[in-house]
């Protein structure tokens, strides 16, 4: 099966607008993400998926100039962004990973790819009790939110992509996955990116880790530990 990791991203942030250019490690925060992402084993396809939206040109213009794979598509209905890359990448699975996550467990999402393509199974995503927010994401496979698409009622289920599976699990083959990502000591820290100190955050955690993308979350526990 083709394997894609899709990166949701948008200039448009109401608590941190423009989040997806701030750099982390001395680039945007949107290939911070992307480069993250390519030390998978698993996926053929890296793309970051932003919108059409006039606000989100910025974001598109450098993922040309750097090379990096783009695709736009609705600003709202994010759920048929989705689906609609997925088919332009002629991808049976994906993997969600929001743009506002530098440190996205790779390891994760590769275990995560084999179980939906070897148990058949509709998504998958780890125990977020046992899951540091930003480690965390997705996938899912594209036939699922095809038919999610079909039966989505609220609008909160086109801009949230998952929401309508993961209320439907009568209707929807689901796994959740239980981790070790969530460390008692650090039970009340998130990496993802909602505001500046977010971003400073993140930037001192990287700089105890060093260069290079491919840590593990493990060295991110001890970075959070050492900076707090």
């Amino acid at each position: 099966m083709n394997k894609a990791i899709l990166i949701q991203a948008r200039l448009s942030s109401k608590r941190l607008p423009g989040k997806m250019m701030l750099k982390l490690g001395g680039i945007p925060l949107a290939e911070f993400v992307y480069r993250r992402c390519e030390i998978s084993k698993k996926a053929g396809i890296i793309a970051i998926i932003t919108s059409t939206d006039k606000s989100d040109d910025e974001l598109f213009k450098y993922c040309v100039s750097k090379k990096l794979c783009v695709y736009r598509g609705s600003l709202d209905n994010v759920l048929d962004r989705y689906i609609s890359a997925a088919e332009a990448y002629a991808s049976h699975l994906v993997c969600r990973v929001c743009g506002d996550s530098p440190f996205v467990d790779i390891e994760l999402v590769d275990a995560m790819f084999d179980m939906v393509e070897k148990e058949g199974v509709d998504y998958a995503a780890p125990d977020k009790k046992n899951c540091m927010a930003g480690l965390d994401s997705e996938v899912i496979a594209t036939e699922a939110l095809k038919r999610s698409a079909t039966s989505a009622t609220s609008k909160n289920d086109f801009e949230h992509v998952t929401s309508n599976i993961r209320n439907n699990p009568d209707n929807f083959n689901i796994r959740y996955i239980k981790t070790e990502l969530k460390p008692r000591d650090l039970n009340a820290i998130s990496v993802t990116v909602d505001h500046q100190k977010d971003m400073d955050l993140c930037n001192k955690v990287l700089k105890s880790i060093g260069d290079g993308y491919s840590f593990r979350s493990e060295d991110i526990f001890n970075a959070l530990r050492e900076n707090r």
